[in-house]
């Protein structure tokens, strides 16, 4: 006999002892215990779990006729309120795909299967189905009586996969990649022991086994060695040992499970543990399994398994968590080998729970809602389905989302519902792709909500620019010739004063003209002429004066050769604002002049950009003005402008109207980009936005408004003195 002796650490050694230790005290449990009291389950609890179980479970006898249905197979197939048991699947749906036949038959001759695909509901319906296909076999025969189908209705998952991208993380555990044979651990181990390579493209085959492997099977390790399960167990039993050791080395965890085998042409039972090994990329590499022969055990349970183990099979072959909870004792009394799979929890830490395993495993978040969740079960009827979605902790300490369906199960003598039945489906990746899909909403509408910020500003800002470019160019023109007749009024004042001296030297030298010169004195009014005359251009000189006034006002009011910070007067920015809104100020045929009251303090030279702080002042004053254009028909309107500084660093510039206010709802929402409460075409909305980030973002100050509806508004401007 060749030795194949390899080196094992500590760990793995007494990892392994102390499996086989729990092998053996599991089949003593088990042979001590008495079969009758295995021998309780009937038919009708068969029927009543499926029936009510909240998943799609359909039972097919080989001529594809339906035995059994669970409710939600009818709710998702539409079969609600059609009789099917007993007709063909093919003749309820007479458009179904005849692959779909194909895997029957295939199934039928002992396939299991498991895919994704499209399938037509009838009337032109389609939909995507995950689903899971196994055979049942006969009790008396053990030949194969039918097929079991497990479905889900996924279009929707479907359609969110194509949306969304999910960001999954992935933890890669690194280990040590070394030979972890078991072949040198105690050839004299009287369980079997096996070790599978996963070779490429997921391909398994034997790397050996102990002794007890060869005794039981009649094969030597040295045969064994490359071959593949099919030819150690033939090809439908190895088959499905493939498919089990596959499970394996997709979920990365360890399993057990029990197994019918036949060797040397006897069938025996196995209570198999297959652990996976990984390289330090956290790639499986390896198989090591451990067997314990529960043929005995299998054989007293005989009678339950008919029943019982067939129900069982359905829920450890669901890809989701199938469990009953007792409501009295808070506790799951049943719960199938998916728990352990996604939550990573050993049935002894779910024991040891006990009725703490709710708060233990929600989220603090979602308690509430579980709460609520079974207190709806106090009136709840029998076959009503609740949902809900909640959080739960799974043993490496991160979270899972899961999307579960309860039903009513069992009820006491007094009618009292004392057990539920659940269904629990992994959404983890759903959630996150949803949660994804929202930030990137919340992302892309705040990005949004920034450019129309943007662009409001900047097109106020060009406006404004284009306005001040117009009003210093107008300013320019008006002004030239404007100082050219402002300075030639008092020359020709001079010049018809000696005009005048000499038309009265003649008069007294000549106080009889002819005739003719007679007449055209009496026809120009020459008297008159000359008073009138004087005063002529007494008002053409103070016209004069005023207009250069305005045109200094609207030079003071573009300031666009002061682009950077500079030290200014306030106060002249201010008077030049109030210069160009003068014509809105007089009064007009519907309401009498608005009164501008100044009570400005003494301010200091203030550091700002000055033509940006006129637009805030032409922006506040135009607003007082619209409101009080508005609310004062017939009554005297009035703007009180007040300046201060405040604590030697601030100016407070505040502009109160006494109009008709503004509401407490409108207040929060009033300098936002595009909040109006003016008419259609009379406001865009943007000049109190534009005023809040000149004065908050430019300034480094504070922009608020006080007021109430009936009291008037108060706007108030707080700037520091000086920006450095």
């Amino acid at each position: 006999m060749v030795c194949n002796l390899i080196s094992v650490d500590k760990d793995t050694y007494e990892l392994l002892q102390q499996e086989l230790i729990e092998l053996r005290q599991v089949v003593a449990s088990l042979e001590g215990a008495k079969s009758s009291n295995l021998l309780k389950s009937s038919q009708q609890q068969m029927d009543l779990f499926i029936e009510y179980i909240p998943a799609a479970i359909a039972i097919f006898d080989r001529q594809m006729r339906y035995v059994l249905t669970s409710r939600r197979w009818r709710e998702d197939y539409n079969l609600s309120d059609r009789d099917i048991i007993g007709r063909s699947h093919c003749e309820i749906f007479a458009d179904i795909p005849s692959y779909w036949q194909e895997i029957h038959q295939r199934c039928l001759a002992g396939t299991i299967g498991a895919e994704e695909n499209i399938f037509p509901l009838g009337e032109g319906t389609i939909h995507w189905v995950k689903w899971q296909i196994n055979p049942w076999y006969d009790k008396g025969s053990n030949e194969i009586g039918g097929i079991i189908i497990f479905s889900e209705v996924i279009t929707a998952h479907k359609q969110l996969e194509e949306t969304a991208i999910c960001d999954r993380q992935q933890a890669a555990a690194q280990l040590q990649e070394k030979e972890q044979f078991l072949r040198g651990i105690y050839d004299g181990v009287t369980q079997p022991i096996f070790v599978i390579d996963v070779v490429d493209n997921y391909e398994l085959r034997y790397a050996g086994w102990n002794s007890a492997t060869e005794k039981i099977t009649g094969i030597s390790n040295a045969e064994v060695i490359g071959k593949t399960p099919e030819y150690v167990h033939g090809t439908l039993e190895g088959l499905e040992v493939r498919q089990r050791f596959q499970i394996c080395i997709e979920t990365g965890i360890s399993i057990k499970y029990e197994e019918c085998l036949t060797f040397q042409g006897q069938e025996t039972w196995w209570l198999t543990t297959i652990n996976p090994l990984k390289n330090s990329e956290g790639q499986v590499y390896r198989l090591v399994g451990t067997a314990l022969n529960i043929t005995e055990r299998k054989r007293t349970e005989e009678a339950l398994q008919a029943s019982q183990h067939f129900i069982q099979r359905i829920a450890d072959s669901s890809p989701n968590i199938l469990y009953i909870f007792d409501l009295e004792q808070q506790r799951n009394v049943y719960a199938n080998q998916e728990i352990g799979k996604l939550l990573g929890y050993s049935n002894q830490q779910i024991q040891q729970m006990g009725t703490q395993i709710l708060p233990t495993i929600t989220h603090p978040d979602d308690w509430e809602k579980v709460v609520t969740h079974l207190q709806n079960f106090t009136k709840a009827k029998d076959g009503e389905i609740y949902e809900f979605e909640f959080r739960v902790k799974q043993a490496n300490g991160q979270w899972c989302w899961l999307y579960t369906r309860e039903t009513v199960f069992s009820r006491d003598a007094d009618g009292k519902i004392n057990q539920i039945l659940g269904v629990s489906t992994d959404i983890t990746e759903r959630k996150q792709a949803e949660m994804q899909l929202q930030q990137q909403a919340q992302n892309l509408e705040n990005t949004l909500r920034e450019l129309q910020r943007t662009q409001s500003q900047l097109i106020q800002s060009e406006k404004m620019s284009s306005l001040g470019n117009m009003v210093a160019g107008v300013a320019h023109e008006i002004n030239n010739p404007v100082n050219f007749i402002h300075g030639n009024l008092i020359p020709a004042s001079e010049y018809t004063q000696d005009l005048l001296r000499l038309v009265e030297l003649y008069q007294q030298h000549f106080p009889y003209p002819p005739v003719e010169i007679q007449a055209e004195i009496i026809a120009i009014d020459l008297d008159f002429l000359k008073e009138d005359l004087v005063k002529l251009f007494q008002s053409m000189t103070v016209g004069t004066q005023r207009i250069r006034e305005i045109v200094l006002s609207l030079r003071n009011f573009s300031r666009l050769d002061e682009a950077e910070f500079k030290d200014v007067d306030i106060h002249e920015g201010i008077d030049s604002t109030l210069m160009i809104l003068h014509n809105r100020l007089k009064a007009k045929p519907n309401h009498p002049e608005i009164a501008v009251i100044k009570e400005y303090g003494k301010l200091p030279l203030i550091e700002c950009y000055p033509g940006q702080l006129n637009q805030v002042f032409m922006n506040l004053l135009a607003n007082a003005i619209d409101s009080l254009e508005q609310s004062f028909s017939g009554e005297q309107g009035q703007i009180r402008i007040c300046t201060e500084v405040c604590n030697s660093k601030w100016a407070i510039i505040r502009i109160i109207d006494n109009g008709l206010g503004i509401s407490q709802e409108i207040l929060p929402k009033l300098f936002d980009p595009f909040f109006t409460t003016k008419d259609v075409g009379k406001g865009t909305g943007l000049g109190l936005s534009i005023s809040y980030q000149i004065v908050v973002n430019k300034h480094r100050g504070n922009l608020s408004c006080n007021s109430r509806p009936g009291q008037g508004a108060e706007f108030v401007i707080k700037i520091p003195i000086s920006q450095s």
